[in-house]
């Protein structure tokens, strides 16, 4: 069967966000390491907009014959559904995961010179000050705005959230205080963190970031159950042949133990963690229904 000799000429990842940001990053490196492997160029696709979903539809709606892929992440996958009126794609039915293979952790982080020194001083003035502190995020719809949207839930507080065309934009006004506090993908706040730009003030995973060991996780600073990660997997239209999607699968398996892609990753705040397709597809599930139900509570739209 031609699975058997897939690919037998180029494969092109798509990566539903522009160049610079930390799904293009890792998307890149994996795309890299899966050339080698295939011994085939892996082409990188940049189809920014909407919160991922430009990509993502693009993908869902291609050619199931295994060449064309979607450098998948939560925000077109787990998100969209709930927060766009109207998406032209399910991405629950239109795409099939073949496997995940890394986690980065966001960060909620304050300027630099912000009176709050802890997320329970952050919660407290928000409190006093009822919708009159703001946040920034990455865009409606994304990641760090739901997140954030799950935060002022757990914590009880209001504030504005200032939407920004990705991180890029939204860093700098943060810095220099025009909005309070951002969630950001640990990858993009970190260069501020350490330059002592910005304070990080709590990881948003379950255990701590062994890139920032004396930050504490959201749970630790009294939210309990609170958790969130971006998470990056390959998907394929929906009907790909199983023998391809199990390639694919079984090629990321052997890439996350790559030592170099490894300290690759960590660089920019990715863990490289494998999921299997099938097992995968189940978290794809639960964190549908979760962002849902949050989207459903807060009322978070993206316009």
């Amino acid at each position: 069967p031609a699975a058997a000799q897939w690919p037998t000429k180029p494969v092109k990842l798509v990566i539903p966000f522009p160049p610079g940001g930390a799904s293009d990053y890792v998307g890149r490196a994996i795309g890299q390491v899966l050339s080698e492997t295939w011994g085939q160029p892996v082409v990188v696709e940049n189809r920014g907009g909407a919160g991922g979903t430009i990509g993502t539809e693009a993908v869902a709606k291609g050619a199931p014959d295994g060449y064309t892929l979607l450098m998948g992440v939560n925000a077109g996958i787990v998100i969209a559904p709930h927060v766009y009126p109207k998406l032209n794609y399910d991405p629950l039915k239109d795409l099939v995961p073949a496997g995940a293979f890394a986690v980065s952790p966001m960060v909620l982080v304050v300027p630099a010179d912000s009176p709050a020194k802890s997320v329970r001083d952050l919660v407290a003035m928000a409190k006093a000050k009822p919708g009159e502190l703001s946040f920034a995020s990455s865009g409606s719809g994304a990641l760090p705005h739901l997140t954030t949207e799950q935060f002022m839930q757990l914590a009880g507080v209001k504030m504005t959230h200032v939407p920004y065309k990705g991180s890029g934009p939204a860093l700098p006004d943060l810095v220099a205080g025009r909005t309070q506090m951002m969630i950001d993908v640990i990858v993009s706040a970190m260069p501020l963190v350490e330059g002592g730009k910005l304070r990080a003030m709590a990881v948003t995973t379950a255990k701590r970031w062994p890139g920032l060991p004396d930050v504490p996780t959201m749970a630790e600073t009294g939210l309990a159950g609170f958790e969130a990660a971006q998470w990056y997997a390959i998907f394929a239209p929906a009907g790909t042949p199983a023998a391809v999607l199990d390639r694919i699968q079984a090629d990321l398996a052997k890439a996350v133990t790559s030592p170099a892609l490894k300290e690759n990753m960590a660089k920019r705040g990715a863990e490289l963690v494998f999921t299997p397709g099938a097992a995968f597809a189940e978290v794809v599930r639960r964190d549908s229904a979760k962002w849902e139900r949050i989207a459903r509570e807060t009322g978070a739209r993206a316009d």
